[in-house]
Formats: structure tokens, sequence, C-alpha cells
């Protein structure tokens, strides 16, 4: 069983998670740099639903656990979390832990065997953005729930396992630590300000020039001013009080489909086939003591947003000792890249 500790020294959580250790192609030292895409005995191909454990969800109009489906919902097989442990923690000394209580779903993004997002039709990233959607506000009514996160992760070096697209959520009964410092930050700026810091850094970027890479009425990309990771982008929802996915309206959701396909195209056009991980900016899903302060103006101090991130370089010493990263690719030079790819279109 999983555990949730905390790290006195740290101040920061951590997942022990001895299940982890069974996934296939998990260690980094096995030089697997391209994924096994076999379609026969691929898990997550339409078809193949008996090598999964039985779905949480799937958008179809046939029975459970059959082909047929557009998007499907597992719980993952090697869970970090689950849900059928027991809620609660104690003390071990001047130790704190969790036990594993949450949930581990994976998203199978499409019912093709396809190994590039790029290759996802329209209709695809909306029905796959419009499940997230669905699971997020689902995992919110569990009021155990305090915190998700929402993340892709494509390819070796971006820490996958498979390479059928597909997408995690994790849900925690605990908020981590960085996050609430992170939502600490952004509430105190909303407070001075009387506006949200996302607001700023629109208008700043705007006003620049330089770094934004596309825009319509709903949403904004640009290479972030101090982008950890080369090439890295951040899309911003522009819609006021759209504080998480599950804000976001159908249209908008059709909207964020067509604006995050064009960005991947241009990524791919660009970098050819590259890892990547992309990550959801949620807020926590439910109220807690560490929260309250804050959670009830999520909506005007927060705004949902997707950070593509893509792992070109490794990551080594000093950016895990000191949390700072070296990127060799200014952010303006990224992009003009990625902006010159969407030009014509």
């Amino acid at each position: 069983m999983s555990e949730i500790r905390f790290d006195l020294i740290h101040n920061e959580y951590a997942l022990i998670s001895p299940e982890r250790l069974h996934r296939p192609n998990c260690y980094a030292t096995v030089g697997n740099k391209t994924l096994d895409n076999r379609q026969y005995d691929c898990p997550f191909c339409e078809g193949n639903e008996h090598l999964t454990p039985p779905e949480i969800f799937a958008l179809r109009n046939n029975e459970p656990n059959k082909a047929g489906w557009k998007v499907r919902v597992i719980p993952n097989l090697y869970k970090a979390v689950q849900i059928e442990t027991p809620f609660g923690s104690k003390e071990a000394g001047h130790y704190e832990v969790w036990n594993g209580y949450g949930a581990h779903e994976v998203i199978i993004d499409t019912p093709r065997h396809i190994t590039k997002m790029n290759q996802l039709s329209k209709d695809e990233y909306f029905n796959w953005l419009h499940v997230l959607r669905l699971r997020v506000a689902d995992l919110k009514n569990d009021k155990k729930m305090i915190y998700a996160t929402l993340f892709k992760n494509h390819g070796h070096y971006a820490g996958a396992t498979q390479s059928h697209p597909h997408t995690q959520l994790i849900a925690l009964p605990i908020l981590p630590k960085q996050k609430l410092s992170w939502f600490r930050y952004a509430f105190e700026y909303y407070k001075r300000n009387s506006r949200s810091i996302f607001d700023t850094v629109i208008e700043k970027e705007k006003n620049d020039s330089v770094r934004v890479i596309a825009e319509d009425n709903y949403f904004i990309a640009f290479a972030p001013f101090a982008s950890s990771f080369a090439f890295e982008v951040m899309i911003i929802s522009k819609i006021q009080e759209t504080s998480t996915i599950v804000d976001l309206t159908d249209k908008n959701i059709n909207a964020l489909a067509k604006f995050l396909r064009r960005i991947i195209r241009a990524f791919y056009k660009q970098l050819g086939n590259f890892d990547f991980n992309l990550v959801f900016g949620l807020p926590p899903l439910n109220k807690n003591y560490v929260s309250e302060e804050f959670f009830d103006k999520l909506n005007l101090f927060w705004r949902f947003h997707i950070r593509i991130l893509p792992r070109l370089f490794s990551l080594g010493g000093f950016e895990f000792e000191s949390g700072v990263h070296i990127n060799p690719v200014s952010p303006e030079d990224a992009a003009a890249f990625l902006r010159d790819s969407l030009e014509g279109e």
C-alpha cells in the first residue's frame, strides 16, 4: 500500500508507491529511447479492452469495456494512490504519514494507436478535453480529495511507459506545499493589486509582442519570460472567472481544442518528434484547513492554464538542488521559431 509521507527537512510531501516499480519500461537506464508501439498488444488500443482494468468512464454509445469508444478512462494498473485505501493519517514520532488514499486514472485520449499528438483530429482534441473536464468535476464531488494533477507524459524522456496517447489524473487528500506556496503568492498579488497575476502577465506579453505565439478571443499562448525549459509554452485562459477546466463551457472547450491543436502542430513542425510533458494548472479541488484563506476567491485570482514542457535536455544536480533551471534557448527565440510555423495557416 502506498503512503504519503511528509518530509520534515524539505517541507514537502513524498508519495511512496512500491506498485509503480512494476510498470513496464520504468527504468531510466534501460535505454529504450523509442517506446514499443506495437498495436497488437497495446492495452490502450481499441479491441484490447480486456488488457486493462474495467473502465471508470468512456465516451461511447454501447456497453462498457467493449470496442466502440472515443475516449476511455481506466484505473492506472500501477496506482500511485487508490480509492480503496482507507482515508486517514497518523503520526510516527516526528513524522506524519497519510494512507495512500486518492485516485489515479488513465485517460486514453483516442482509440487510435498513433504516436504523435499532431495526428489527433479537431474532434479528438474536443472529446479528450471534454472527458478531462468530466473527470475533474467528478473527483471534485469527493470532498476528501483536496488537490488533483492532470498531466501528460509523452515519450520516454518525459516519463511515459506507453506510446499510445494518454493522460493521467492523480487526486490526493493533501495540497502539496509547493503548490500551496504558489496559490498564496497569487492570492497576495491579487489582494495588493486588485487583479489577477495572470491578467498582468497577459497584458505585459501583449504589450511586449515578442514572446506571444498565438492568441484568439479565449486563449493566449506565449513563451514565458522566465521559461524553465527550452521551448516552454504557456497557454492561459483569457476568460474571467475560469480558474479550472471545470469552469470552461463547451464553447470554450471547442475553442481550446482548436487552439491547442495549432500549437502542438507548430511544435512538431519545428522540433520534429519530441518528448514533452503537458500539465494543466488546476486549483485545489476542495477546501481544507490550509486553503480556507483563499479557496472561495480562486475564481478571482487563479486562471486555468496549460504548460507544455519539451524534454529536449536532461535535468542535472543544479536544477534538483536549487530549483532553478538552466535554459539554453531564449524565450524570445523560441516564440519566434514557433510563431513562424503558424504563419499562413
